[in-house]
């Protein structure tokens, strides 16, 4: 519980979702392993925003779905840029969004 919550996450709104949380954590797991959270700073890097837009979309859904709302705000915040064509501060909102993954991802490595 402590481990969820040191990554902002709802542990008890999880549980009250997922009834089983060994398939919860597995399902995660294989989520936290999309290439597209990785690939997205190089759609960025090369002002591919299309490609980003839909990367973005995709993982903001998934993390909404399954309860992963720091991450799901931070993608999100990326999107609605992309959406609204405002470029300028998307590298540094991607660095920000990849250290809350990086806390996600810490606490279902174990």
């Amino acid at each position: 519980m402590d481990k969820y919550k040191s990554a902002g996450l709802d542990y008890e709104l999880i549980l009250s979702k997922f009834k089983d949380k060994a398939e919860y954590e597995k399902i995660v797991k294989a989520y936290l392993e999309d290439p597209f959270f990785e690939q997205l700073k190089d759609y960025l890097d090369d002002e591919d925003y299309a490609l980003a837009k839909d990367a973005t979309k995709g993982l903001f859904i998934l993390a909404q779905d399954l309860y992963l709302y720091p991450l799901y705000i931070a993608l999100l915040d990326i999107y609605e840029d992309i959406e609204e064509e405002i470029y300028a501060d998307l590298i540094n909102k991607y660095e920000k969004m990849h250290e809350v993954y990086e806390k996600v991802k810490e606490v279902f490595s174990c």
